[in-house]
This record gives structure tokens, C-alpha cells and sequence, in this order.
């Protein structure tokens, strides 16, 4: 049966073609969006998670990092007695004042007196951390030095690539000069990346004398974090605790909860598209064949039999399709994300898998019709005429 199948198939290789051509568009589609998200799902939540902070606390209201919408005092009553509170906290090994800001920067070439040029408009996430502590600091730097001074920046690797930016270079943010003096790994927020200055120098020039953005808590070795975290949240207070676990889920869902109906939609299109091409190639198959199915059922091939053969050739297109949409995935997409850094590609095989089972899903359906059409041809109208 399954050389009748293939028969029919390859008897018509412009049909098989633009059937598995379809699927391979609808394959290669899904697969690649199933990759973008997981790659964005990775990245967005990398720095909070591999940070060294077990715990971070913001202000009621903020619960993400992103839009870093926290604000907390460093001087004055309240910040007083949650400094003495947490000095006193056996669970605390160590604390420290963390700013983080939205900002926009742009790169400077000095090329004469009083005379530069600026370069693209960069979106960034502006870290102050405390030097002392490091918490919240660079995760892993690969250039240059591991803390800055004064007028210095740390810049993350994504940056660099996507911008051109190298150590010794001047970066313009929030309306000071900064000279690159270190590029650091796990700071990539895909829409943005993460640049550290010192807390003091971030307190400065975003104008937040006595105020920061979070306190970023390291517990001693053995603390449970959630526990620690629900003990403060009971508390009737301004402000809000979260383990880096939460914050980093609560930071993915800022920055994809929006993007993800719009995957869902394109998801369900190439879906669609694969579905409606392989379909209307079966159907016009099965019909053109009409007469040699008549055939089949006059000299006593059940029905049964003559479902499997269309069903079985919609699967072999099926994985036709499946074979090179996958093939196209993993050689273009590589390509994709270096031509568009933002770009972020992930491939898992449970993913693969998941495309694999909806390509089957997609097979079955596109046989359904031609299969009812089958039903209904007459074995005694072949011998007429």
C-alpha cells in the first residue's frame, strides 16, 4: 500500500512539491518562532536569575525589573529603621542599594576641538550597584576592569556587538559622558541591555540623592528564601519582597506578555497556511485518481484501504515538509541572528517534537476531505461511457 502511496505522490512531483513546500513554510515558521520565544524567554530573565541576589525588595507597586518603577529612600526615618532591620537580621549575610533606570545612550566619537559625532540611540538599562558588595553587579566580565570609578561604565556584550562598542570608547547617558572601561556576559535584555556605573555616581546624575531604586538582599547559606520573602510581605509596610526566582518570572512576563498573543496569532496562521496548501493538493490528488479508485473498489479493496492510501500519502508529504522546514530553521536562523542581534534563537527538542506532532496534526487534516470524496465515488460509474 505504502508503494501505491508513493506512486501516486512522486507521479506528480510539481503537485508533491508545492504540497511539501507548504508544509515546509508552515514547519519552518512555527520552529522558528517556537526558537525566537524560547531564545527571548532566556534572555530576558538571565540577569536577574544568575545574579547573586537571593532577594529583592521594591517598593509597593513594582514587582519586575525592566521598568524599574521602585523607589526607596536611603536617608530619613524609614530608610533608617529598614537598614537597622535588616543589620540586625541574622538570615541577612549582606545587603546594599541598588538603582536601576530605563535610559537611552549613544555612543561619542571625539573627532576634532570641540567637535564629535554620535552614533545610534541605544536603549539601556542603567545600573548603579554598591562596589563594596557587588550585589546586583556585572555577572561575568570578560574585558577590561570587573568594577568602574568614577565617570566609568561597565557595558554588557550584547551592547558592544550590537553597537560597536569597545573598551576605551565614550558612551552619553543620562547627560554625562562615560568611558567604557569593561564588557561583561548575562546582561542582555534583548530590547535593551545593561550598563554598571557605581551607585553613587547612578544616585548623582539621575538626580536621586537619598533614594534608590531596590535593596538587594544575600541570605546566609541555608536560609529559605520564600519564607523569608512571605515574612516580609506579611508585614504592613510600602514595601514588597520577592525571590530572584519571582522577579525574574515577573520581569519575563513584562517584556513577553505582550509579544506572546501576537506568536500565538502568527503560530496559528502558518498552521493554517500549511494546513490549506497540503489540503487542497491531497484533494485535487484524490479526485484526478477518482477513476482508479473506482477501480480499486470494483474489484473489492474496502474503504478502510482506500483511506490508508490517501492518509498515508498526506503523511509522507507531511514529513517531506517537516524534514526541510526543520533544515531550513537550523541553517537560516543562525544567519538570521547575526545579520539582527535582537534576533535570539533557542532550540529545544521538545520543541521540535511539539512542531513534529502538529505537522501530524496538520497530514490528518488535510486527508479528511479527500477521504469523504472517496466515500462517495460509485465503483459502477468507472465502467461507464
Amino acid at each position: 500500500m505504502m508503494l501505491v502511496a508513493r506512486k501516486n505522490l512522486f507521479s506528480e512531483r510539481i503537485r508533491l512539491l508545492i504540497s511539501a513546500g507548504g508544509v515546509a513554510l508552515a514547519v519552518f515558521l512555527i520552529s522558528l518562532l517556537l526558537s525566537l520565544y524560547r531564545g527571548w524567554d532566556s534572555k530576558v530573565g538571565e540577569f536577574v536569575q544568575k545574579s547573586n541576589v537571593d532577594v529583592w525588595i521594591a517598593s509597593q507597586g513594582s514587582k519586575e525589573f525592566a521598568s524599574a518603577a521602585s523607589l526607596l529612600p536611603t536617608e530619613g526615618q524609614d530608610a533608617e529603621q529598614a537598614q537597622q532591620y535588616l543589620n540586625g537580621n541574622s538570615d541577612v549575610e549582606e545587603w546594599s542599594p541598588m538603582v536601576v533606570r530605563p535610559l537611552l545612550g549613544v555612543q561619542v566619537e571625539k573627532v576634532g576641538p570641540g567637535d564629535e559625532k554620535l552614533g545610534e540611540e541605544m536603549n539601556l538599562q542603567f545600573v548603579g550597584f554598591d562596589t563594596a558588595t557587588r550585589l546586583g553587579g556585572p555577572i561575568q566580565v570578560v574585558e577590561g576592569k570587573d568594577t568602574p570609578g568614577p565617570g566609568e561604565v561597565i557595558i554588557d556584550s550584547a551592547l558592544a556587538k550590537r553597537y560597536g562598542l569597545n573598551v576605551g570608547d565614550i558612551m552619553r547617558a543620562g547627560g554625562k559622558d562615560w568611558t567604557v572601561v569593561g564588557r561583561a556576559e548575562f546582561g542582555d535584555f534583548v530590547f535593551s541591555q545593561t550598563v554598571f556605573v557605581t551607585h553613587q555616581e547612578a544616585q548623582a546624575v539621575l538626580s536621586m540623592k537619598g533614594q534608590t531604586t531596590f535593596y538587594v538582599l544575600k541570605l546566609r547559606p541555608g536560609v529559605d528564601a520564600a519564607k523569608f520573602v512571605d515574612a516580609i510581605n506579611k508585614q504592613e509596610s510600602k514595601i514588597v519582597a520577592y525571590t530572584h526566582d519571582e522577579f525574574a518570572a515577573n520581569t519575563r512576563e513584562r517584556i513577553l506578555g505582550n509579544v506572546l498573543p501576537i506568536l500565538a496569532v502568527v503560530l496559528a496562521l502558518a498552521f493554517v497556511v500549511g494546513l490549506a496548501i497540503t489540503g487542497l493538493t491531497i484533494y485535487t490528488a484524490t479526485i484526478e485518481k477518482s477513476r482508479e479508485f473506482g477501480i480499486l473498489k470494483a474489484v473489492g479493496f474496502k474503504n478502510s484501504y482506500l483511506y490508508r492510501l490517501v492518509f498515508e500519502q498526506s503523511v509522507v508529504t507531511g514529513f517531506i515538509g517537516f524534514t526541510v522546514g526543520l533544515a531550513l530553521t537550523l541553517i537560516i536562523g543562525p544567519f538570521a541572528s547575526d545579520l539582527v542581534p535582537q534576533f535570539v534563537l533557542f532550540t529545544r527538542w521538545q520543541d521540535i517534537l511539539i512542531v513534529a506532532a502538529a505537522t501530524i496534526v496538520m497530514a490528518m487534516i488535510a486527508a479528511y476531505i479527500p477521504v469523504k470524496r472517496l466515500a462517495a465515488i460509485d465503483p459502477v460509474t468507472v465502467f461507464q461511457g
